[in-house]
């Protein structure tokens, strides 16, 4: 972990990568009052589609929805997204580029390791 570096008063930059097989996945978490920004890709600098999930008054499940451009990874997204609201209780806004859903499971046990100590 690199840690988080405080950039103005309750928001905070992390950034971090991780190594699966042959792929190097870069993390970049904005932490905000109650909600995160994620972003996580193989390539740097790569932002496509981005889901939405916020905590619902109405019941346990999150709301999701999908801001930008809808691709194949979308619906995987927004299913990750929607879990990471769950288990953090804290409204997710998530950028998925990865080139395999394979990845997701790795994806989301870093993801978490790194969010339940923020």
């Amino acid at each position: 972990m690199e840690g988080m570096d405080e950039i103005a008063p309750g928001l905070g930059l992390q950034e971090f990568c991780s190594q699966q097989g042959d792929s190097t996945i870069y993390y970049h978490l904005l932490n905000l009052s109650g909600s995160v920004y994620v972003w996580v890709g193989t390539e740097q600098g790569n932002l496509e589609g981005m889901v939405a999930a916020l905590g619902s008054r109405l019941g346990p499940s999150a709301v999701t929805t999908l801001l930008g451009s809808s691709d194949a990874q979308s619906l995987q997204a927004s299913h990750l997204a929607e879990r990471l609201q769950r288990r953090t209780q804290r409204h997710i806004l998530l950028s998925l580029n990865l080139p395999s859903d394979e990845l997701i499971p790795h994806v989301e046990q870093r993801l978490l390791e790194e969010l339940c100590v923020v």
